[in-house]
């Protein structure tokens, strides 16, 4: 009788040392500093403990097969105390628990919890980067119009998404912890450009600082103004990738595009190949301008044919 006792006490004891889902996916949030928890990341970290974990380290039997299926847990997970709904956003939860209570939650998170597929661009990107000292009240990013296979959620493998076809909606919240969210809706070849950084611990999609010094130069209206843009040019132009720069400009495929990187690269003392190339395509005679937004200046550059409509003194 000893004996059985015994075994029926190991039993139980092992059992509960047993991961379960909830302690599962909370230990991977924590690894990575998480604050926030979409219904996909969850259906995510628990796949991934599924099939780290043998039968007799967890307590569930079941992989998930869709976002869908991991729902029940997530609200049980609310009732619990882990988790607390984000007002106003779908399937996005606070995550409670004591260690995310040292800090808020940054907006870049909920933002990409929300859009896996979306990075901080524009102004948004010039402040991370630190080419502007200038905070804009409104949070932009920049979204693909259509998901793209090539284009993973954030902060995720090739792996994690292999043998279903469970993927995340694009969303596109007008707030984001009460900031308000400028969006752009890209197409396909106009997606690019676009890192993974890991700021607080997790990953967060942001367009690389090549790609937003030309968004600044396509759209300087969502990047603050031309002075702002001119301004970051000139921050950068001792760090950036030019051969990047280069690449990208070419995937804009604009020609005007082509005369106002060049025009600025040379009034910054950059000199190359690629930028005399660009020269000889400008169209002489032409009335292409600096700003797309703002009147034609009699003020025009001969060589870039382009109307210098714009502060070009900051380049100085």
């Amino acid at each position: 009788m000893i004996a059985i006792a015994t075994f029926w006490a190991n039993l139980m004891a092992s059992a509960s040392l047993r991961e379960t889902e909830s302690r599962a996916i909370l230990s991977r949030l924590s690894h990575e500093q998480r604050r926030v928890l979409s219904d996909w990341r969850a259906f995510v970290l628990l796949r991934r403990a599924t099939l780290s974990l043998s039968p007799m380290e967890r307590r569930w039997s079941e992989l998930p097969a869709t976002i869908e299926d991991v729902r029940p847990l997530l609200r049980r997970m609310v009732r619990q105390g882990d988790l607390a709904p984000i007002r106003n956003a779908i399937q996005l939860y606070l995550v409670t628990v004591p260690y995310a209570n040292s800090l808020p939650p940054h907006e870049y998170e909920v933002l990409e919890e929300s859009n896996p597929y979306a990075a901080i661009s524009h102004y948004s990107a010039l402040v991370f980067h630190g080419l502007t000292l200038t905070f804009p009240k409104t949070l932009y990013a920049t979204s693909p119009r259509h998901l793209l296979q090539d284009v993973l959620p954030v902060g995720t493998r090739t792996s994690d998404w292999e043998g279903h076809d469970s993927r995340p909606k694009m969303r596109f919240p007008a707030d984001v912890l009460g900031r308000d969210v400028e969006w752009t809706r890209a197409v396909q070849t106009r997606f690019f450009g676009d890192v993974e950084y890991e700021p607080y611990g997790y990953a967060v999609r942001i367009m690389s600082p090549e790609r937003t010094l030309l968004d600044g130069l396509v759209s300087p209206q969502l990047c603050g103004g031309i002075a702002t843009v001119l301004e970051a040019w000139g921050q950068a132009i001792r760090t950036i990738n030019l051969e990047l720069l280069f690449h990208y400009v070419e995937r804009f495929d604009m020609a005007v595009l082509r005369q106002r990187v060049g025009f600025v690269l040379e009034s910054l003392g950059i000199h190359h190949p690629e930028i005399d190339a660009w020269q000889t395509q400008a169209q002489r005679g032409g009335s292409s301008v600096l700003v797309a937004s703002e009147p034609y200046s009699s003020r025009f550059d001969e060589r870039w044919s382009l109307s210098l409509n714009g502060p070009i003194e900051l380049l100085d």
